[in-house]
């Protein structure tokens, strides 16, 4: 099975137990940019597992 390419705003906030509201903060901030196909809004998978990465990295 391959994996998917874009995540949806709550597919997003599940898999990295964050909030909706940190979500928007994040996009607020420039730290993910938030991809619009129609009227959806989706986060690049990659751009999610890089925005995680960069978590470990500040330590």
């Amino acid at each position: 099975m391959t994996a998917r390419q874009f995540l949806t705003v709550r597919e997003f906030c599940d898999r990295f137990a964050v909030s909706r509201s940190t979500y928007y903060r994040l996009v607020a901030n420039g730290d993910l940019v938030p991809v619009h196909i129609g009227r959806a809004v989706r986060v690049r998978a990659t751009d999610a597992n890089n925005w995680a990465d960069s978590l470990a990295n500040d330590n």
